[in-house]
């Protein structure tokens, strides 16, 4: 290894931590080592009484005096291993403000209490604490390990080890449908490989995932173990608009946040609504929700940056709900959208096929059914045969392959009913039978495609025509 003979490492700290991290400097750099325990000096001198490039320094590290004492030319680190956080925000402060150092400072952090000061100083923070505890957490969970030492060290790094158990095997990868995560690399057979749309997921794959903590957290568990974890792939929290009109809107959305893994229910007052008025009955619905800001009107909803799963918007209670209102939703929301109708609680989840990536929507129909304890249907309605082109029977085919796959998969048949028709008069027609009034009805749609008089689209019209609350799924390509 190289030795950087012109670049020295001022290392304040050399205890347990400070000692260890020494002996590796020592191999690549010189090092100026300062400690405030005399008898430590004293040990280290014995130590490493051949080593040229170690200078050692008995003093206190907040003190001007010490200081004094360091030769600062050619110090391109310094680094705080001292437990004593106002020690460290200290050793930052002379850094900066009296010697105008611009070098990287790299601070060890036990306590979190003082983080917010630190951040005024541009300095690199370490948490031992917390690295250890992700590396014991990695050991156990064999399969699941969190990057500490590149990126934030936060977590938003992980690597998984894909196992036959889950549903997501051999699935491509624009099929998933990331939102606040991608899959940066797969490892399989030792060899690399960098993702594409087409790219499968295969049984035993060690898959590098990068994003949201958070959202990498839940997503684990899918990967590793096929548990449904909606909405949390999108998002911790299930926003709801709320006025005294749209009581039955907020009603429906306690009940999806009940019934998914959503953690709370974020309410929004609609135009100054005076929410006081209400906070008993909302306390009676609810136990984990928070009262956010108020909103001129619905539609501000999808302009807001929280950690959102799923957004609520009521239908049932706006009588000039017009095409172009729900048109500007389709353009714009970037979360999965409940238009509220009120009809729950379901009877059973019914999944449509006419819509793109029909394994993804097959995939969240099912993870709902399983969360909701709820029977659920699938429907495609197709072309007459003698009207079917070569394109109509490979749509076809494919889904009758994909629900097939699916039924492989869970182990179970599944109610799979094919149509033949236009597919928005079928599909309002087969949802306005008494017996699917409580169905909650789920599609996927394509962001990109356009909403017009001389194309129609398929999922809009549908939406906007059935009876039914319906879950809107917004659709981006994320892979190339």
């Amino acid at each position: 290894m190289t030795l950087q003979i012109d670049k020295k490492i001022l290392l304040f700290g050399v205890g347990i931590f400070g000692r260890e991290l020494l002996k590796e400097l020592l191999k690549k750099w010189y090092v100026i080592a300062v400690d405030y325990d005399e008898q430590v000096i004293e040990e280290l001198e014995e130590d490493f009484t051949n080593e040229e490039r170690l200078i050692l320094i008995h003093g206190d590290a907040s003190s001007i005096l010490t200081w004094k004492k360091i030769d600062l030319s050619n110090v391109i680190n310094i680094i705080s291993t001292i437990s004593d956080p106002d020690v460290s925000l200290e050793i930052c402060r002379i850094g900066r403000e009296v010697f105008n150092l611009k070098i990287n400072i790299v601070v060890l952090l036990f306590e979190k209490e003082k983080e917010e000061e630190f951040e005024n100083y541009d300095i690199n923070i370490v948490k031992p604490t917390e690295l250890t505890t992700k590396i014991v957490l990695s050991k156990i969970e064999r399969n699941y390990a969190i990057a500490t030492n590149i990126g934030l060290g936060k977590g938003e790094i992980v690597e998984a080890k894909i196992l036959a158990r889950s549903h997501l095997v051999d699935r491509k990868l624009k099929f998933l449908k990331p939102t606040r995560w991608r899959i940066a690399a797969i490892y399989r057979d030792g060899e690399l490989i960098l993702p594409s749309g087409d790219e499968r997921i295969k049984v035993g794959d060690k898959v590098i995932i990068i994003g949201d903590p958070k959202v990498l957290e839940n997503l684990v568990n899918i990967l590793l173990k096929g548990i449904p974890q909606f909405p949390l792939q999108f998002g911790m929290d299930v926003a709801v608009p709320f006025n005294s009109e749209t009581k039955i809107s907020f009603e429906e959305g306690v009940y999806l946040k009940k019934n998914s893994k959503a953690h709370k229910i974020l309410i929004f007052p609609i135009k100054n609504h005076d929410i006081r008025n209400d906070f008993e009955y909302i306390k009676s619905k609810v136990k984990n929700f928070e009262i956010k800001e108020n909103l001129h009107s619905y539609m501000d909803l999808f302009f807001i940056e929280n950690n959102i799963g799923v957004i609520v918007y009521p239908f049932v209670k706006e009588p000039f709900f017009k095409g172009r209102t729900l048109k500007k939703i389709f353009q714009i929301t970037k979360k999965p959208v409940l238009i509220s109708r009120g009809n729950f609680p379901y009877s059973e989840i019914t999944i449509s096929l006419n819509c793109p990536d029909p394994a993804f929507n097959l995939e969240i129909g099912i993870e709902l059914s399983r969360l909701m304890k709820l029977p659920f249907e699938v429907i495609y309605v197709t072309m007459p045969q003698e009207l079917r082109g070569s394109e109509e029977e490979e749509k076809l085919k494919e889904r009758n392959e994909i629900v097939s796959d699916f039924e492989q998969i869970y182990k179970t048949n599944i109610k799979y009913n094919v149509l033949e028709g236009n597919p928005v008069k079928e599909t309002v027609k087969y949802m306005s039978d008494m017996e699917k009034s409580k169905n909650l009805f789920v599609t996927t749609y394509d962001k990109g495609d356009e909403i017009s008089f001389f194309k129609p689209h398929v999922q809009f019209h549908i939406t906007k025509k059935i009876k039914n609350s319906v879950l809107l799924l917004p659709l981006e390509e994320i892979y190339g």
